[in-house]
């Protein structure tokens, strides 16, 4: 939405005509111009210092040329070394220095085609005759040359693998096709405007350069990039029709040229591999040629230099300012030269972005830009809020309104301005709701005070002025502006230069700024004295200069005081006083001139500490005290009020009816009251800010509105209601009592409806008829209702700014009104319009009025209701009797459902027994089951809850057949009893219920060890206590066989090392006792615990003893019992008879017994499981765990015997690898070599018999039946145990 905004003009006559050429310097520091120049007799070339018109340096004109352009190919000054360097196309460098005084450094022998200067001025870039590159340094030494024209792409250009091919890539609406389309780059060809020089550009830090010129083997013009060092890195893309233009963005994202096709003029991008990356269309009508393309220095405006071809006998030159935002590329100038006068030469300014210069065949000028918003500043409610975006020429149709193109231009290619009224829609950027089409180019638009703020005037390039009128700007549907006339003012002079900065102060007045060329080059005010015909079309009465005696920067406006302000390059601001009268009575009589009808005030209102290149005007103070301020924002960000600074961070303003906004570089909006004293606004508006995206700058705050429109730096538009402009909006609007709107805004914007009352409580019961009658609907006055509280929100919540002491209070009542009884004084006034107006309408409202005073009148609400039984009546005509009768039980008021019951004419059998039955329950459970009745599960949860104890069982199965886990959560966090089996759980429920003290304890019995020594520090408990918690959870863990984490808080919160040592030990984590041992107690604690917990060795070599052992007669008996089974085969032996007591009497089981009875019976299973007891299957389970020698039972107990001695060996592999390390540490070698090798032995034994012992024995048909039958003799005890493969020894040892 910004534009480019033509500041101030500088215009000097430099030489005669047609004998300049391109080159010209700026020096900086002397604010010097350097040009060159043909001599009189055109015989010699002269470098001629502007100031004095001296001529410093002279060379002849040997070849005796009348074109500058072909004699010089470069020129630059070293702000450095302060000189000035020339080269001569024909190969000579000549240096100028500071004191005037010509050196011939060198020349070339193949001549110079090109030269260009690094960013840095430490390296110069020849093109040669030869179409080598010469590299030099500042002082002229070589340093590479190579040739341009050659085969390689370059080192940095990636391999082709084919990913990412044309062919493979999406190519939208045109399908696939595209991708099969065969580009013939045989047929490329050169543009025919192409000059055939070839072109050198620096991207911005200096790192690289590229050269476009045209390669002889490929009949192009192709685009190379080289590194610092000249080493060539990438080659563009076959191009047709390149032309000779480049400039590279100095960002460097971007390198810039142009190509000519048959149909289209376009500006294409390369990155710096060579891969095109974009474009955009010139838009233009007559024949045309760019003559050179160049970015400003803060790679926001490219400038485009062409020349047209009018007619065969017509040529003009311009210079266009493009500029990119939200992907669109805006024409925001054109610069036009007169058809007599041609633009010879094109520079921006190297230090300030925004400053162009040129030159023509005899003047030189310095344009000054800025960005700007035009926008629509008139304070009126009227006002739409419009922003003006300037577009050059329009390519495509507006897109929104019905505008009609004049017959005499091209829809799709007239220049136009772009509108958005912002108050009643937000279009983003490319896109608009209408644009006015025009003759030329818009530089510059203004809006007028007329018809609200919405008619705006449109100067065009041509120095042509357009009105429009738009009086249907807030109409529905929104009409499209219309032109009331256009002004060209004649200039037989030509010294009016262009005109700049408009300003349509009224109907009858317009004016603007133009530079004169008179002595000093002051600016001139010129006013434009307007009538209108019958048709309402303008026509300039007269116009009239003044001059200003000084240069201006700005021309400000402001249209509600009718104030015109001026601001000089150096701060200065000073008033114009506009006699309107006089201009009226010149207007009817063009003879009447006997008055002055303006007058510049000479002496100075304020001063600025710096310049400030957007202005605004205000009033700041209350009322009579309230004092003219003039908004300044410097370029550094700095915001003034007068000579005061504001901020020292902003970024954008605007001034709203009632508050001064603007951005800031910590990405926040402040907000400034304008009733505030200035001297106090740094305490003001940090109270007020709010965050926004980086970067973001205000557009427009729409006046007499609460929103504002945000424009981020990709170009997109955001509207924000800040709280600051709410709040504004709602006091204005109680201020006009106008509580419709004012409860709309606190209800859209999520308002405290108590403000409607707390802004003037007297006010408010003065018209609490008017607010009843304006907020209408009943359930926006419950709304309101229901909010009310007895506070005073206008000073807990949104309390009103204090303005300083210069101006007092924002309110003059600085008492605290008593707000005990507000809520009874709002209902009690409320209700008392309500009865009056209808009781039947403002029956929900008239009830809550009752409900909601302090304490509750619900007698009242119900005498109430029994009086209005027609009302009931009615209400279960509008609404469905049974759901009424469903919301009164809702309310546990049986009076009420039985009122409701009798008017809808219920039969008493389908509610009588129900509710008899209802009032039968406690009271909670009664509310328990009627929530249930009505499906609000969790009401009833919460009823059921607290109902009693003895519903606890009940509300479980409640919760869970619903889900209802979360309200539950809620409701029993602060219950100990609910909780008590999960500890974990308890603590977490007393921390989501807040309650972290008891948390603790859950936390300490669950060991949760962690999250209680975190609860612990937030309640800050002593070191004392921490230590007693400490001590407390580590004799838990090591209850709980978890003796690391017990070291570990001893280590943390008691520094007890040794004890920790001693747990470790414990656990037998040996390395972790070294380590803490060698940390803190010098390896003393261990070695002593290892001699009191082990004695070294003995206690591991009794267990693998006992192991072995255990192996040994284990072993043996289970092959005893092989055996034996194998033998018996007859009548059983005496030995077992002691077994039979094993089944019941009533029992027909079968079991290993009938191995020895033989009996080949077929039991069922269901007759075994229902004969035997629980008694004696414990009884069994008792004697099987026994494994007594000779029972049924022995083997199986021999077997699960030796699987537990396996797993129990190798799970010992681990800690006896743990031992051997710490031994070894410790130095008691022998000991570790004496438990490796007995370790050692007994694995090899414990392999060895493996296999022997978990072979599985064939079985008969008895034993199948026993298995299937009672399991007794189960075939897992058969599986032969898994060894895990862990290296336990040490080879060392």
């Amino acid at each position: 939405m910004k534009n480019l905004n033509l500041l101030s003009q500088k215009v000097l006559s430099i030489s005669s005509p047609s004998r300049i050429g391109k080159s010209f310097l700026i020096n900086h520091e002397e604010e010097v111009m350097y040009f060159l120049r043909f001599s009189e007799s055109l015989t010699h070339i002269e470098l001629v210092k502007y100031n004095d018109l001296e001529v410093i340096a002279m060379w002849s004109n040997d070849e005796g040329s009348t074109d500058l352009d072909s004699l010089i190919c470069g020129m630059y000054f070293s702000a450095y070394d302060q000189v000035i360097c020339i080269a001569f196309h024909n190969g000579d460098i000549v240096i100028v220095n500071s004191s005037q005084q010509a050196e011939l450094v060198g020349s070339i022998e193949s001549k110079i085609q090109s030269m260009e200067w690094s960013p840095d001025e430490e390296l110069v870039i020849f093109v040669t005759g030869n179409d080598t590159i010469l590299v030099m340094t500042k002082d002229f030494d070589v340093i590479t040359e190579f040739p341009i024209n050659v085969d390689e792409a370059g080192e940095a250009v990636s391999i082709n693998v084919g990913w990412g091919k044309k062919e493979t890539q999406f190519h939208g609406s045109v399908g696939k096709s595209a991708a099969q389309n065969k580009v013939e780059v045989s047929s490329f060809t050169l543009s025919p405007d192409d000059d055939s020089k070839p072109r050198i550009s620096w991207i911005g830090d200096g790192s690289m350069f590229c050269c476009s010129i045209i390669d002889p083997n490929k009949g192009l013009r192709v685009i190379r990039v080289y590194n610092r060092e000249g080493i060539l890195q990438y080659t563009s893309e076959p191009v047709d029709k390149l032309e000779h233009v480049l400039s590279w963005r100095p960002s460097g994202n971007l390198i810039a040229s142009s190509q000519k096709l048959a149909n289209k003029h376009e500006i294409i991008f390369f990155e710096k591999n060579g891969l095109r990356h974009g474009e955009f269309t010139l838009r233009e009508t007559y024949a045309h040629k760019i003559i050179e393309i160049m970015w400003n220095c803060d790679s926001t405006v490219l400038a485009i230099w062409m020349e047209r071809n009018i007619s065969n006998d017509e040529h003009s030159t311009c210079v266009q300012l493009w500029n990119m935002n939200n992907y669109h590329w805006y024409l925001k100038q054109e610069i036009q030269s007169q058809s007599d006068v041609r633009i010879t030469s094109v520079s921006w300014d190297p230090e300030k972005a925004l400053r162009l210069h040129y030159t023509t065949t005899n003047e030189y000028h310095c344009l000054d830009f800025c960005w700007d918003v035009f926008g629509a500043n008139t304070i009126s409610d009227k006002n739409a809020a419009s922003v003006a975006v300037i577009d050059g020429t329009l390519l495509v149709d507006q897109l929104f309104g019905t505008w009609q193109f004049p017959k005499f231009l091209d829809a799709s290619k007239s220049p136009s301005v772009n509108l958005t009224p912002f108050r009643v829609m937000n279009v983003p950027p490319p896109m608009f709701a209408f644009s006015v089409q025009l003759s030329n180019p818009a530089s510059c638009v203004t809006f007028s005070s007329n018809n609200g703020g919405n008619d705006f005037a449109v100067l065009e390039s041509n120095q042509q002025i357009t009105l429009f009128e738009w009086s249907g700007a807030l109409e529905r549907p929104i009409k499209a502006p219309t032109s009331i006339g256009s002004i060209q003012i004649e200039d037989p002079k030509n010294d009016r230069g262009i005109m700049r900065q408009i300003i349509w102060f009224n109907r009858s007045v317009i004016f603007f700024l133009h530079s004169s060329k008179e002595l000093n080059h002051y600016d001139n005010l010129v006013a434009i004295y307007l009538t209108y015909d019958e048709n309402g079309k303008a026509k300039c009465v007269s116009y009239e200069n003044f001059n200003l005696k000084q240069n201006v920067l700005r021309l400000y406006f402001n249209p509600n005081n009718k104030e015109l302000w001026f601001e000089s390059i150096h701060g200065k601001i000073l008033i114009a006083e506009i006699y309107m009268d006089r201009i009226d009575k010149f207007i009817e009589n063009i003879n009447y001139n006997k008055e002055e009808k303006i007058k510049v005030q000479n002496d100075i209102f304020i001063q600025f500490p710096e310049v400030c290149h957007w202005i605004s005007s205000t009033r700041i103070g209350r009322e009579e005290r309230a004092e003219d301020v003039i908004i300044g924002l410097s370029e550094n960000n700095k915001l003034y009020g007068n000579h005061m600074l504001i901020s020292a961070e902003c970024t954008s303003f605007f001034v709203h009816n009632t508050l001064l906004l603007f951005t800031t570089l910590s990405n926040v909006i402040e907000f400034l009251p304008l009733q505030a004293n200035l001297s106090v606004a740094n305490n003001l508006y940090n109270e007020a800010d709010r965050k926004v995206e980086r970067g973001s700058k205000i557009i427009c705050a729409v006046y007499f509105d609460n929103f504002l429109i945000l424009q981020m730096p990709r170009g997109n538009l955001e509207t924000v209601h800040p709280r600051v402009l709410v709040l504004a909006s709602v006091r204005e609007s109680l201020n006009r009592f106008d509580y419709n709107s004012a409860y709309m805004t606190c209800r859209k914007h999520r308002i405290d409806l108590n403000i409607l009352y707390d802004h003037d409580p007297k006010s408010f019961l003065n018209n609490v008829e008017s607010f009843v009658n304006q907020v209408e609907k009943v359930e926006y006055l419950n709304l309101f209702l229901s909010s009310l509280r007895n506070e005073d929100v206008v000073i807990t919540m949104y309390p009103k700014v204090i303005l300083g002491p210069k101006y007092g209070s924002s309110d003059d009542n600085t008492g605290m009104q008593d707000v005990s009884t507000k809520v009874n004084t709002v209902c009690d006034a409320v209700r008392g319009i309500l009865e009056s107006k209808n009781s039947t309408k403002y029956l929900q409202s008239i009830i809550t009025t009752f409900v909601k005073k302090s304490p509750p009148e619900l007698e009242a609400a119900l005498n109430f209701l029994a009086k209005l039984k027609d009302a009931v009546k009615y209400a279960i005509f509008l609404v469905d009797a049974d759901k009424l009768f469903d919301i009164a039980l809702g309310m546990y008021d049986f009076s009420l459902v039985l009122l409701v019951a009798q008017q809808s004419q219920k039969d008493p059998r389908e509610y009588l027994s129900f509710l008899a039955e209802l009032e039968s329950y406690p009271k909670y459970y009664q509310r328990f089951k009627i929530d249930d009745h009505l499906n609000r599960y969790e009401k009833a949860l919460n009823n059921l809850s607290l109902a009693g104890d003895e519903y606890f069982d009940q509300c479980l199965k409640y919760l869970q057949e619903y889900q209802l886990y979360k309200p539950a959560i809620a409701l029993f966090a602060n219950n100990d009893e609910k909780y008590k089996s999960n500890f974990k759980e308890a603590g977490l429920a007393y921390v989501m219920a807040g309650n972290k003290p008891k948390a603790l304890e859950p936390y300490k019995e669950s060991g949760m060890w962690r999250e209680a020594f975190a609860i612990a520090q937030e309640l800050k408990y002593s070191s004392d206590d921490l230590f007693l918690l400490a001590k407390e959870l580590s004799e838990t863990l090591s209850d709980k066989r978890q003796y690391q984490e017990a070291a570990q808080i001893l280590l943390d919160y008691t520094r007890q090392p040794e004890e920790a040592v001693v747990l470790l030990n414990k656990g037998h984590h040996w390395s972790e006792a070294i380590r803490i041992d060698l940390q803190f107690c010098s390896l003393t604690c261990t070695a002593d615990q290892i001699l009191l917990k082990r004695t070294l060795n003995q206690a591991f070599l009794k267990d693998i003893n006992s192991m072995f052992d255990q192996l040994n007669q284990q072993t043996a008996r289970l092959q005893e019992i092989r055996l034996s089974k194998a033998k018996k085969s007859g009548p059983f032996d005496d030995e077992t008879i002691e077994n039979v007591d094993v089944f019941s009497d009533t029992s027909s089981m079968a079991s290993g017994f009938t191995r020895y009875t033989q009996s080949n019976t077929q039991l069922s299973i269901q007759s075994t499981k229902s004969g035997k007891t629980a008694k004696s299957r414990r009884r069994a389970e008792r004697k099987k765990a026994r494994g007594k020698k000779g029972s049924i039972y022995e083997e199986e107990y021999l077997y699960d015997s030796l699987k537990r001695l396996i797993e129990r060996f190798d799970n010992f592999k681990v800690e006896i690898a743990n031992l051997l390390s710490c031994l070894v540490t410790l130095g008691y070698l022998k000991n570790a070599q004496q438990i490796q090798k007995i370790f050692g032995d007994l694995e090899e034994k414990i392999i060895k018999n493996l296999d022997e012992i978990f072979i599985i024995p064939p079985i008969n048909n008895s034993e199948i039946l026993v298995n299937q039958q009672e399991n007794v003799v189960n075939s897992v005890k058969y599986e032969r145990p898994k060894l895990n493969q862990v290296d336990w020894k040490l080879q060392i040892i």
